[in-house]
């Protein structure tokens, strides 16, 4: 395995522990039970669900039995569970095992039971996948596809945590979504340069070593940028407001007063506001309730991301614009637009087709569509097979081996 696939695996690992490590602190803090004094600790412990991931993902891939499998996962939750009981004996001889100790227990070993049954899905539907249509690309699954969409989900959680007065919760959602959104950057950044070696393999002209040394200065000048710009909000962790939602739905309180005497004549005071005393009293007006607070806020947030998002597509437009310009040979470039959408009669027409084709028609599409998606020109008739892959830069790609062999035995076979 090359540095960058261990590289990218290594990401995969963090992506999968810095989601399901979130878990249990807002568990904590959902049901009053956060301790905000040892954080740090707690989170640590947390971060223990990356011993299932990495083993059940090289057991996943390396073993063929679904016994052995089934075996290490048997084994791999007796570890777990021998790793919780021992945090429970030292936590109980020190100042006794507490909700908190428990709630955590209980919550990584959930954890470590959904991780198998996910890698077990993720196998099944490959292994379906790969039976249906054997040329199907690997589809990737939850737990190794980091993505930066992703960080709305440590964001969410943040936000719950300030209106849960969890301290505990917000420091490590903030922290987490800082270290995810670097990774899921460096992850974005491989993929899409070893996609253009992919793509431009018949360039020899651009070296691999110097894409990856340009492409690799610049993309490290944007992640100094962006810390730096994360640099005040870390800062000012400490001047969060916090509120907390379970409170807001409580019992109303009464308004404290006393009844004035009118026309010389005092009632008792029976702790009842009078409606007149409310319309024409002298005393300040009443504040706005907590709930009405947070509805304004909520409108105001989306009034503001709703202009945010009028910004963005006003500026991709405009860098659109930009790039379908001219060339520097005075050229026009166009873009391509994608095949016109046929009717549905001939839609309907063409999927029965489809469904009466024989396996080397079937092979014989997929053929030309890959060749298609690789090279512009139109192959030339007298141009073998291996010639067409050749100048289509995928002689070396092991998916376009695997349909080379069917495609030989369906154009020249009986």
């Amino acid at each position: 395995m090359t540095l960058l696939r261990r590289c990218l695996k290594g990401i995969e690992y963090f992506h999968a522990t810095l989601i399901f490590a979130v878990l249990i602190p807002l568990v904590c803090a959902v049901g009053y039970i956060s301790s905000p004094e040892i954080t740090v600790v707690f989170y640590l412990k947390c971060l223990l669900i990356v011993v299932p991931i990495i083993l059940t993902d090289k057991a996943i891939r390396h073993f063929q039995s679904l016994f052995w499998y089934c075996l290490l996962c048997v084994l791999l939750f007796a570890m777990m569970g021998g790793a919780v009981a021992g945090f429970l004996f030292m936590a109980d001889r020190e100042d006794g095992a507490t909700l908190h100790d428990m709630c955590y227990s209980v919550g990584i070993l959930m954890e470590t039971t959904v991780i198998f049954v996910m890698r077990f899905c993720d196998r099944i539907k490959a292994a379906r996948r790969k039976r249906e249509d054997p040329l199907a690309p690997e589809e990737i699954g939850f737990l190794n596809d980091p993505a930066l969409s992703r960080i709305w989900f440590f964001v969410g959680i943040y936000v719950l945590g300030l209106c849960l007065m969890a301290k505990g919760l917000c420091d490590i959602a903030f922290f987490s979504a800082i270290v995810y959104t670097f990774l899921a950057l460096v992850h974005e950044y491989i993929n899409a340069a070893e996609n253009y070696l992919n793509i431009n393999k018949r360039t020899k002209g651009i070296s691999k070593r110097r894409v990856y040394g340009i492409g690799f200065s610049v993309f490290f000048a944007f992640l100094v940028a962006l810390f730096v710009g994360m640099l005040p909000a870390i800062f000012m962790t400490n001047l969060r407001h916090y509120t907390d939602i379970r409170e807001w739905f409580g019992p109303v309180k009464l308004i404290p007063y006393e009844n004035e005497g009118i026309m010389n004549f005092q009632g008792p005071n029976s702790g009842v506001v009078d409606r007149m005393e409310l319309i024409n009293g002298d005393g300040p007006p009443p504040k706005p309730s907590q709930l009405a607070n947070a509805i304004l806020y909520v409108i105001g947030g989306f009034c503001i991301l709703l202009f945010l998002y009028g910004v963005f597509m006003v500026i991709r437009q405009v860098l659109r614009d930009f790039r379908n310009g001219h060339d520097d040979n005075g050229d026009v470039i166009e873009e391509l637009e994608p095949e016109k959408r046929f009717d549905r009669e001939e839609f309907l027409y063409r999927m029965s087709r489809r469904g009466d084709e024989t396996e080397a028609q079937r092979i014989r599409r997929r053929y030309k569509k890959t060749i298609r998606k690789h090279r512009k020109e139109r192959p030339a008739p007298y141009e073998s097979p291996i010639e067409i892959e050749t100048l289509a830069g995928l002689e070396q790609d092991e998916q376009m081996r695997a349909l080379h062999v069917l495609y030989e035995a369906a154009r020249y076979g009986k």
